[in-house]
């Protein structure tokens, strides 16, 4: 806040005023306005306490309440325009996390299948590790994991892909490889 009896200097030194009275009457004219430099003035007050005469001036910006309303209005008006888009990228993204849901119900059969299998696959490769001496423990654990990950995922998109008979591939799964007790 400024001295209003030096209003004519405290404009020149300024590039944004904020002009916010209770005036009854205009306390900014275009004569008392002396830059040359672009100015910026808002003016809040109610009534208007800018003359309409400063938009005269070249280097001169002028925005009452008013225009601020009328913008706010504007933006309002494109941004409830946007609703329905928005709408459809939380349809979207809800649809896309049901579906993630839906397929990790999944996940422990497969976590339990896998981890049988690696069992199979422990088992086996000792009892062939006792059985050869020249017998490359490590090449076979690297095929065996490859062949454990492409059964678990065959078994995982069978699951997720198959709507209709997945519950009971499930079931089946879980018979056949006697996984009921590990879940």
């Amino acid at each position: 806040m400024k001295d209003i009896s030096n209003l004519s200097e405290e404009i020149a030194n300024t590039d944004v005023l904020v002009v916010a009275t209770g005036a009854l009457e205009t306390t900014v004219d275009k004569s008392i306005i002396t830059n040359k430099k672009p100015l910026l003035i808002l003016d809040l007050s109610i009534p208007k306490n800018v003359s309409k005469n400063v938009s005269e001036l070249k280097n001169v910006k002028l925005i009452h309440l008013d225009d601020l309303s009328k913008i706010t209005d504007k933006t309002f008006e494109s941004r409830e325009k946007e609703i329905p888009k928005a709408l459809q990228i939380i349809d979207s993204v809800i649809k896309e996390f049901e579906d993630w849901l839906e397929a990790r119900k999944f996940a422990p059969t497969i976590r339990a299948l896998k981890s049988k299998l690696t069992d199979f696959k422990n088992l086996e490769l000792e009892n062939f590790k006792k059985k050869k001496s020249d017998f490359n423990f490590d090449h076979a654990e690297l095929i065996s994991d490859n062949i454990i990950q492409k059964i678990t995922n065959h078994f995982a998109h069978h699951l997720i892909n198959e709507n209709v008979t997945a519950d009971k591939s499930e079931e089946l799964i879980k018979k056949v490889f006697n996984l009921e007790k590990t879940l």
